[in-house]
């Protein structure tokens, strides 16, 4: 393993330790809560999404469907890491979760390391989010979106692949 990787999961690592014992504190337990990383892509993609496949990114409906979908398949005993090209937006859109914590925001490279270091996944739209699920492994949801042209990480895909363990969730 290079300096780099070693330093980038050592950070991942201390970051997820911490959220854990926030989380612990916040809900005055002592189990361990599990990490589901959360992806969201904004910026330069929705203007993408429209003009490649006629689509439009997840919105706050579909955060709130994929939130508490793991949230009562693990009883609430969850804690949401996420990272996003716009913090301000997913700051604004789920800040009043107190289950939701935030990645820095400082590279891609740390978030990429933070998010494939969960045990689950929550993805948008994006092939980056598609490898933070991917490379976590566990379940990763992610939004059924309608599109008019054929997108790679959409239903149809999984399907043909047996990538049996990305769950679609309806949008909005």
């Amino acid at each position: 393993m290079t300096d780099t990787k070693r330093r980038l999961y050592t950070q991942a690592r201390e970051i997820l330790a911490d959220v854990q014992q926030k989380w612990q504190s916040a809900n005055n337990s002592t189990v361990l809560p599990v990490l589901v990383g959360f992806h969201v892509r904004r910026t330069d993609y929705a203007s993408h999404a429209s003009w490649a496949f006629g689509s439009k990114l997840p919105g706050t409906t579909y955060f709130t469907r994929a939130l508490n979908y793991y949230r009562k398949k693990f009883s609430n005993k969850v804690a949401f890491v996420v990272a996003s090209d716009d913090m301000a937006f997913v700051r604004r859109s789920l800040g009043m979760h107190s289950d939701v914590y935030f990645s820095s925001g400082k590279s891609a490279f740390e978030d990429m390391a933070l998010l494939s270091s969960c045990n689950h996944s929550i993805v948008t739209m994006g092939s980056y989010g598609f490898w933070t699920g991917y490379l976590a492994g566990g379940e990763v949801v992610y939004p059924d979106v309608w599109t008019r042209r054929r997108y790679r990480f959409a239903r149809e895909m999984y399907e043909i692949t047996g990538i049996g363990n990305f769950t679609p969730i309806f949008p909005d």
